[in-house]
């Protein structure tokens, strides 16, 4: 098995930078995509969010589909590598459709051939992820450089943030009329550009993660033999793999409804769509500066309390959301940046690290390797997260009153924005918060077995 004294800065690069593939269509589809629908292709918003809800749940389900397949995958490239392969394509050929969707609009079918686009995109992020995040289990067993190895991931996650949620609007304007959010050449300008972004990162993690050492098994399928709903059985009978889900499904939902009210918030409220931009890049570029900073901290204080400590940072970020308004002065924009990607890049961090630690976990406990079964389940929640959020969000607003033609908001719509900014997610955070106090796998929990 990998350990550290094989597992490359090489290959932990390579395996980190292919997060950047579905990162970058992960924050410009959450950040961008229910906005582009309704002020765009003008659909109206619970129609739309409606139609991502719908969309993130046929992803989350085919999920322990794929684990299986790609446990069972045997080829001279490895059982998981093929489908990053495959994955990246279909996710850069998928997110140049959702972004020309508005060619589209006059179409009567138009709600059809959205739901097509989705799919599309949703089966192209399965078959990337699913098998990605199986690989850091089967690359080390060491507690400790699975962390290290998770900070190389969330890097890539902060450089994909700051390339879909503050590039995505920067050339959303550039290739459009260079004033609004709203003009549909500047959304096929962005989707070319990060398309091929997405297609050399994702080339790049199949390259560099060809001479990782990973574990095969006698054993190694059995888990994988088992039905759809056997899968989600087995994966919730392991304890601390349940609570981990159950700590991610409330954080994640709050995050997606936080990050699809954001354009509302600065374009409605703030009136300052060019600062999006400049809040993800002060926000990501902390991110990613802070990994060293929290491997360190984490090793020092624990995971658990490590998650504590940048849920606390980044709640009082959120809150203060709810705070602003038109004029907002960029000192507080830079301090919200701070606050929210300190406390982003920790959350990730730990939760990342806590998924390869659980799998560990329950091969140690049964002798049998069922890392794609875990990161199939896990990912399925991932994914239900963010059907809930953007449903919850579009359903939101538009029972509000929403209406995208309108010049003013109305007091209400007003008030469940600064909600889904701030109120909501911090609430869903602080649950989850309540969730890790039962979680019980640490450095110790290894070094017994």
């Amino acid at each position: 098995m990998g350990n550290k004294e094989t597992l490359r800065i090489s290959t932990r690069f390579g395996w980190g930078i292919g997060t950047l593939t579905v990162s970058l269509m992960f924050q410009a589809t959450g950040l961008l995509l229910l906005f582009y629908l309704t002020d765009v292709v003008k659909i109206p918003a619970a129609t739309a969010g409606l139609l991502i809800g719908l969309a993130k749940i046929y992803d989350a389900f085919t999920d322990p589909i794929m684990g299986r397949i790609s446990d069972r995958t045997k080829t001279p490239w490895g059982k998981r590598r093929p489908y990053v392969l495959l994955g990246t394509l279909l996710c850069a050929g998928s997110f140049i459709l959702l972004f020309n969707l508005a060619t589209f609009a006059d179409s009567p079918n138009i709600i059809i051939i959205i739901l097509a686009a989705l799919l599309l995109n949703a089966t192209g992020y399965t078959i990337f992820n699913v098998p990605y995040l199986a690989m850091p289990a089967e690359m080390t067993s060491d507690y400790h450089v699975r962390t290290n190895l998770m900070s190389f991931r969330v890097m890539a996650v902060a450089v994909g943030q700051i390339g879909g949620s503050a590039g995505g609007p920067a050339l959303i304007l550039y290739f459009g009329d260079g004033i609004n959010m709203t003009n549909s050449f500047g959304y096929t300008g962005m989707a070319n550009i990060l398309a091929l972004i997405m297609v050399a990162a994702g080339l790049t993690c199949f390259w560099m993660t060809r001479k990782a050492s990973f574990v095969e098994s006698s054993i190694a399928h059995q888990g994988s033999r088992s039905s759809f709903f056997e899968q989600f059985k087995t994966a919730f009978s392991v304890r601390p793999f349940a609570i981990l889900l159950g700590i991610k499904i409330t954080q994640l939902t709050g995050f997606a409804i936080f990050l699809g009210s954001l354009p509302y918030l600065f374009s409605r409220i703030m009136l300052a769509s060019n600062d999006l931009k400049f809040y993800f890049l002060v926000q990501g570029t902390v991110m990613f500066a802070s990994q060293p900073l929290w491997v360190y901290m984490v090793g020092k204080i624990g995971k658990k309390n490590g998650y504590y400590l940048a849920s606390l940072l980044w709640g009082v970020g959120g809150l203060s959301w709810m705070m602003v308004a038109e004029g907002e002065p960029t000192i507080g924009i830079i301090i919200r940046g701070v606050l929210l990607g300190l406390g982003a890049g920790g959350l990730l961090l730990v939760g990342q690290s806590m998924l390869p630690d659980t799998m560990q976990y329950d091969y140690q406990k049964t002798g049998i390797r069922r890392e794609g079964i875990f990161a199939g389940v896990y990912t399925t929640v991932e994914k239900i997260s963010f059907a809930i959020g953007p449903a919850l969000l579009g359903l939101i607003i538009g029972y509000a009153g929403y209406d995208a033609s309108a010049e003013t908001l109305s007091d209400n719509v007003r008030l469940v924005i600064y909600l889904c900014a701030g109120g909501l997610p911090v609430a869903s955070l602080i649950i989850s918060c309540l969730l890790m106090i039962l979680y019980n796998l640490n450095v110790q929990t290894f070094k017994e077995e």
